[in-house]
């Protein structure tokens, strides 16, 4: 290796680094810069090896080096032989190197690693070999530090809105790269004359690039005109998940109460065991779900409740570690274990969680809710599974002296006919908290308990407008349970001001063990801070006071009219999935005829696809070498197309690796042409051009189209004498497509 060389990559190698580090925020721990750096050394390494080559070497070295090596680079923690490239691991890389983009970006940061270390790996390789064979190749300056900046740029829309560590990396990336383009700009215009001068040169270019970046780095924040954010991928893709494909947990509220009636006695849960809690404190919070979102039929989980900006109030995909701005508590680590008559989608946790490492489910599919702090396993929790967890357990309580969101309201108008019970309800207190804390007086000093038992099944499930209306209705009486007091709660405080929603959890008791009874919904009420503090169910609900047997109707009902009772309310599904009504759609939907094999489909995808791309490509290039030809043959004056002809033949013999002196004369050129196989009539050919174009008459028509004849005869004479693959890697070759002042004869 040259010593011109040795700097460009160690210079490159030093800009590759750097970029990586970006990373920082977006992985946990550093597997993701071993990965990145291996990818990097081993660009670098392709592209030394091969140059000279043609441009198609060099991609089948990056591919081998792909498939053979990434194994061992970035798949070596998942299995025992995921380091070898095996069937196995040669998917795995394929896959990821489709669908690992969008993995990434939808998961939430930081990421473990695993299978996404793919991605640094891919970027590593592509830079580290672009961007030294065009060190090596290109006489220019700019092009290969160009290839950094977008590796640097790359890592920038892959990582995360708000990282650290910016302006450091940044000014020592841009000094660096000041400092290459310096010295290749030295080397190309031949400056490096003698030793004293080139040192002093060298000393005073880098005293200029240190300058500079010690300026970008105090004066650059500083400027005008700056954006207030940076721009990253991950703020513009929206996770594609549906949360409300699952039922919400508070319709199915009933099935967890002592007065559930069921022919089923397997389904009454309020003596049996849910899941137990170790390691939490005694009165800590376990929430199931927080319902953010009213549609006039049920309180449900939004997939983007528009809390916040970006996708933090959406079920992202999470590692085992992650950020919680909402972690600013105490943090402890707890274990849940599912209990026999627990399961479904929503995973029971603390609030603000930190950690999460399962042991039993499939953790893959794992999606939470900053927002929200509420989690869903599409692939269902179920008997016996466990997972510990660390998580922020304070909880902050609502008081008259809170003071509430004065922004918009999670729901939208579908509860506007009770604002004026939201009115009758507050009283008229001197600001919003107060009159949601009156609301809940009310509805505690008034209200009466009741699951539906005998002999007030009168009182169906439910908290659609319709059950809400009846259950407020005058003349009658408030009687219901958690469902429908934690429904209407929410809906009157969003009412006088505050933005509320509804929690569906259980306080761990100080066995750990949560049973159907200790199962409840609460309400919470965001601050002004944008945090959400809890009323408790004991504030709007008295649990202890019955519904009167002979109670006047309400005023609805005696209009003699006969209101049919609400659609029954089906409980949650315990094997997780979405209704049941989802089983026949799916059956009905099945296509009928021909489908093609799984197998056959995967081929298509990770071999077909890329081998069209690389067609496509592939006559991309023939084509444009025809175009150009034709062009060169026809447009133009005849001492163009004469000139033409010549270039023609330049490049077609550059095509097959034959390089000629940059600016040297057509005879010169001519003489190191005649050394290759097939060329020796260049000589004749380069004096022909020269008489004819040079001669006192000019050269005519006839003259350029036989002279274009003894090209295409020079061009077959190349042709015949090199191998089959030779022809083919010469047709496909894009150098010559580049303008000739770039490259350097070899």
């Amino acid at each position: 290796m040259k010593k011109h060389q040795a700097v460009d990559g160690l210079l490159l190698f030093l800009l590759g680094t750097i970029a990586f580090l970006g990373f920082d925020d977006t992985y946990a721990g550093w597997t993701y810069l071993v990965a990145g750096v291996a990818g990097l050394l081993l660009g670098i390494l392709i592209a030394f090896v091969g140059r000279g080559q043609p441009v198609v070497v060099l991609a089948v070295g990056l591919l081998a080096a792909f498939f053979v090596l990434g194994g061992a680079v970035a798949l070596h923690g998942i299995g025992d032989l995921s380091f070898l490239p095996v069937p196995d691991t040669i998917g795995t890389l394929a896959d990821n190197s489709v669908h690992g983009w969008k993995r990434l970006l939808t998961t939430l940061p930081p990421v473990d690693g695993g299978a996404l270390l793919t991605i640094p790996y891919i970027l590593g390789l592509v830079a580290g070999c672009v961007g030294f064979a065009l060190a090596v190749r290109v006489k220019a300056a700019l092009p290969p530090v160009l290839v950094a900046f977008a590796l640097m740029a790359g890592v920038i829309l892959l990582g995360v809105q708000d990282p650290s560590k910016t302006a450091l990396l940044g000014a020592l990336f841009g000094a660096i790269a000041i400092t290459w383009l310096c010295i290749r700009g030295m080397r190309a215009r031949a400056l490096a004359a003698g030793g004293g001068r080139r040192l002093s040169r060298t000393a005073i270019g880098a005293a200029l690039c240190l300058g500079a970046a010690g300026l970008a780095f105090l004066g650059g924040p500083l400027l005008p005109g700056l954006a207030p954010e940076r721009t990253v991928l991950r703020g513009e893709i929206e996770p594609p998940f549906n949360v409300g494909q699952y039922p919400s947990p508070l319709a199915g509220f009933r099935v967890y109460t002592k007065g559930y009636q069921t022919p089923e006695d397997d389904r009454r849960l309020y003596e049996k065991e849910l899941f137990t809690v170790s390691g939490l404190p005694e009165g800590t919070r376990v929430r199931v779900a927080a319902m953010d979102s009213y549609d006039g039929t049920v309180w449900r989980a939004a997939n983007d409740s528009g809390e916040t900006e970006g996708p933090d109030d959406t079920f992202q995909k999470i590692s085992s570690t992650l950020r919680n701005p909402l972690a600013d508590g105490k943090q402890v680590r707890g274990t849940i274990t599912i209990g026999e008559d627990f399961g479904g989608v929503w995973v029971p946790l603390p609030t603000a969680l930190t950690h999460i490492s399962f042991d039993g489910p499939d953790s893959d599919s794992f999606r939470y809710n900053l927002a929200t702090s509420t989690g869903v396993l599409p692939s269902a929790l179920k008997p016996g599974d466990s997972y510990s967890f660390t998580a922020s357990v304070d909880d902050e309580k609502v008081s008259k002296k809170s003071e509430p969101w004065s922004g918009g309201s999670p729901i939208g108008d579908e509860a506007a006919q009770f604002q004026a019970l939201a009115a009758e309800y507050a009283g008229g207190g001197d600001s919003p908290i107060t009159n949601a804390l009156a609301v809940a007086e009310k509805l505690k000093a008034e209200g009466t308990y009741t699951d539906g038992e005998p002999p007030n099944q009168q009182y169906p499930a439910g908290h659609s407008l319709r059950r809400l209306a009846d259950f407020t209705a005058k003349g009658g009486q408030l009687a219901g349970n958690d469902e429908q007091y934690a429904a209407l709660m929410a809906v009157l405080a969003n009412q006088v001001g505050v933005p509320a929603r509804v929690v569906l959890g259980a306080v761990v008791g100080s066995d750990g063990v949560v049973q159907g009874k200790d199962m409840h919904a609460w309400v919470e009420l965001r601050m002004s801070d944008g945090s959400w503090a809890t009323l408790d169910w004991s504030e709007f609900m008295n649990t202890e006071k019955p519904p009167e047997q002979n109670a006047p109707q309400p005023e609805e009902l005696v209009t003699g009219k006969v209101v049919p009772p609400p659609a029954p309310v089906r409980p949650p599904a315990t094997s997780g999935d979405p209704l049941d009504e989802s089983v026949n759609q799916k059956a009905n939907s099945r296509p009928d005829g021909f489908t093609l094999p799984g197998w056959l489909i995967a081929v298509f995808t990770y071999v077909g696809i890329p081998l069209l791309l690389i067609a496509a490509v592939c006559g991309a290039i023939i084509g444009a070498k025809i175009w150009r030809r034709h062009r060169r043959r026809t447009r133009g004056t005849p001492v163009a197309r004469l000139s033409g002809g010549w270039r023609e033949t330049i490049d077609h013999a550059r095509d097959f690796g034959v390089g000629v002196p940059v600016g040297a004369t057509r005879r010169e050129q001519a003489s190191v042409l005649a050394t290759s196989p097939g060329l020796d009539g260049a000589p004749g050919l380069a004096l022909l051009t020269d008489n004819t174009m040079f001669g006192e008459a000019g050269p005519d028509d006839a003259e350029v189209a036989a002279f274009w004849e003894q090209v295409g005869t020079l061009r077959s004479s190349v042709s015949e004498s090199r191998t089959r693959w030779q022809r083919i890697r010469a047709a496909i070759n894009p150098l010559s497509l580049l303008p000739a002042r770039l490259w350097r004869k070899r």
